[in-house]
């Protein structure tokens, strides 16, 4: 090994070995940085997976509680469809003057009103809409 004058190993031998452990450095340095911003990017992605798993499972309440609804809707319409047409064979029942027929009708007509219809716990939310 090449000494200097005052005992040291000359600087030209020394340095190749500086400029690869510092270029090794700011390698590390970079990929440190850049594994930063990787765990960040996890991060946001992770709690957007959170935010949407969150967000689905109301979706799925929301629909469940529609579909209530709307076989609710559905049993009230049942119910009146009914209704109507006992009202209507009653009709014409006394159009033909068959009044026993007609008083049966009446009758069951109020038998159908008396039974507790399978909508009591519906809740209307339209404001404009009385609940059934």
């Amino acid at each position: 090994m090449a000494s200097s004058k005052y005992g040291h190993q000359n600087s030209i031998t020394k340095h190749p070995e500086n400029r690869e452990k510092r270029r090794v450095n700011r390698k590390m340095k970079r990929l440190r940085a850049e594994m930063g911003e990787i765990s960040k990017q996890h991060e946001s992605i992770r709690q957007g997976q959170k935010e949407m798993r969150e967000r689905f499972v109301e979706i799925e309440s929301e629909c469940d509680q529609l579909k209530k609804e709307t076989q609710l809707i559905s049993h009230a319409s049942d119910n009146v469809q009914l209704r109507l047409s006992i009202i209507f064979k009653i009709l014409k029942a006394r159009e033909e003057k068959d009044f026993r027929k007609a008083a049966d009708l009446t009758s069951s007509l109020r038998l159908v009103f008396k039974t507790p219809s399978r909508i009591q716990g519906f809740i209307c939310f339209d404001k404009n809409i009385p609940p059934f």
